[in-house]
């Protein structure tokens, strides 16, 4: 096994009051020895006992603590990476469980392929309740709940790289490459979706290749709650708002009306007239879809006036 360190972060808003426990009982059955790595912790303007948990595990775990007042993930992780000592950093969230050997298989796959700078791990759903409904076979997986089955290890797409097991050598970050803090998840409001999608592009963008260690496993927690119709295509809002501020060389130019360009607006009346004809039909994957794009469509304008510059050309 080859001779790096690795750093392990995540941030925790109220993760106490969820799966926090289970995250971190992970990482303490965890086959690499803790000499070999570190992870540290912030617990993000937290007001449960997030803080008093993590420090519970002080005495199993090599974890150092921050706090960041400031809500916001995206400006917690960098709080993180100003703290970071390995040569791996491995981005994660507080509600996964890691498979024992998560670790180990990351750092061996980063040795055995040094011309890579960015490796994403599978991503496997732990269902709180197992799905029954046909519904769950329409939906977008790794937009949805950040799920990247994949078997197969070897290069890969960037974009197929997702927030819960990414990896990046810490030469490509610097003192410099961060997250952007206007996107990411923010309690109680819409937010963009797709920090941890941004910055591997910025760093694809740059020269960075990536790769698919599918030996490096983790569980992503989907609570029941989240497995209703009416939940997923209220979250294509939200990944409709982060779409403008990840490409916006895609926003169509020319007239706007009320910031957001014509041609948006046609696209938007064309699948809400699509949503209110299936709306009162039976279930099925083209009215399911009908709805789900009709809320991407109005996160998507939303997104516009956001991040787009209102000096675009007119």
């Amino acid at each position: 096994m080859a001779d790096l360190l690795v750093s392990v972060l995540f941030s925790s808003y109220n993760g106490a009051s969820r799966r926090l426990r289970h995250t971190l009982d992970s990482l303490v059955r965890q086959e690499l020895p803790h000499d070999r790595w570190e992870l540290i912790a912030v617990d993000n303007n937290s007001n449960d006992d997030t803080f008093d948990l993590l420090e519970t595990y002080s005495d199993r775990l090599p974890i150092t603590i921050l706090q960041q007042r400031k809500p916001g993930k995206s400006g917690a992780l960098n709080m993180a990476l100003d703290q970071v000592k390995g040569d791996l950093i491995v981005f994660t969230d507080d509600d996964v469980r890691a498979e024992p050997n998560w670790l180990k298989a990351i750092v061996d796959c980063a040795a055995a392929h040094p011309s890579y700078g960015v490796f994403g791990g599978r991503i496997v759903p732990e269902w709180e309740k197992e799905p029954k409904d046909r519904f769950i076979e329409w939906i977008p997986m790794g937009s949805t709940f950040a799920i990247v089955d994949d078997t197969q290890s070897g290069p890969c797409d960037p974009t197929k790289v997702w927030g819960p097991n990414t990896i990046v050598r810490r030469e490509l970050l610097g003192t410099s490459v961060r997250y952007r803090e206007d996107i990411g998840p923010l309690p109680g409001k819409i937010f963009a979706m797709g920090e941890d999608a941004e910055i591997i592009i910025r760093l694809a963008a740059n020269g960075a290749k990536s790769y698919r260690c599918a030996e490096a496993v983790v569980h992503h927690w989907i609570p029941a709650s989240s497995v209703t119709e009416d939940w997923v295509q209220k979250r294509g809002e939200r990944l409709g708002y982060g779409m403008p501020a990840l490409f916006p060389d895609e926003v169509p130019g020319g007239v706007k009306l009320s910031g957001v360009p014509l041609p948006t607006w046609i696209e938007s009346a064309q699948w809400a007239c699509r949503a209110a004809m299936l709306y009162l039909m039976p279930r099925s994957k083209k009215r399911f879809w009908a709805i789900w794009k009709y809320y991407y469509m109005r996160g998507y304008r939303a997104g516009i006036r956001r991040y787009v510059s209102q000096t675009m050309t007119q």
